[in-house]
């Protein structure tokens, strides 16, 4: 699984080694990293370099660490992003609404790449959630189904990174303000706002019109971020 490395500066070199094993498959989802010492051995490095090398990776969401010193490939790839974009928001001084802009470009670029790669099968699957987020009545529920809505669409991009950062920015929104979603779903009424937003954003997807989809997640996103601002008032108002 590792080769010896003859760098003055092995970091990189584990670091790599580490990916590419996740990339080829050799390390899966899920699977157990060697032990430290066993992996120090392998590289014929020191163990605190390994330890730094993956804590390195757990910062970044692709190994999880846990009790005792076992290190695991992460089961979320995905959300790989959360810490590292959680860091850049403290660092930068930067509020849930800049993340939200961030994640609303991604959205609607992920909107007309969707619209342009969609199949009839991905249409079947947009028009179900659809139709189930049209009979819920609960907010949980409904909140959770305008989740998977915008996971499919981001999916259907067939662009991988895009979709990680969208993942990331949106599941840190979620982490800041709990219940955001739930909040949304409260706020409206079986032919809402939100509700419409959604048809006409499926619509534009199943029926290849590209231009359409971006506007419609514009549209959509914007109505997200004025929840955002709405929850921001309330909590200062609170405060004050």
């Amino acid at each position: 699984m590792f080769r010896k490395i003859e760098k003055e500066n092995p970091f990189e070199e584990i670091l790599d080694q580490i990916i590419e094993n996740i990339k080829e498959g050799t390390l899966k989802k899920g699977d157990a990293l060697p032990a430290e010492r066993n992996m120090a051995e392998a590289l014929g490095v020191s163990r605190p370099v390994v330890r730094e090398v993956l804590r390195t990776l757990a910062l970044l969401g692709i190994i999880k660490t846990v009790r005792g010193g076992a290190s695991y490939v992460s089961e979320n790839l995905e959300n790989s992003l959360i810490e590292p974009l959680s860091i850049l928001l403290r660092l930068n001084n930067s509020s849930v609404y800049h993340n939200q802009q961030l994640r609303s470009a991604l959205e609607v670029e992920a909107a007309r790449l969707a619209a342009r790669n969609c199949t009839p099968v991905d249409a079947a699957e947009l028009q179900l959630i659809l139709a189930r987020l049209d009979a819920a009545e609960e907010e949980r529920v409904r909140g959770d189904l305008d989740r998977d809505l915008h996971i499919k669409i981001g999916k259907m991009a067939q662009s991988p990174m895009l979709f990680s950062v969208m993942s990331a920015s949106a599941q840190l929104t979620e982490n800041i303000i709990t219940g955001i979603r739930s909040y949304m779903m409260q706020k409206q009424h079986s032919v809402s706002q939100m509700d419409e937003q959604h048809r006409k954003l499926v619509n534009a997807i199943v029926e290849h019109r590209e231009e359409d989809a971006e506007i419609c997640m514009k549209e959509h996103m914007k109505t997200i971020e004025n929840y955002i601002l709405e929850i921001d008032r309330k909590k200062e108002n609170t405060q004050v």
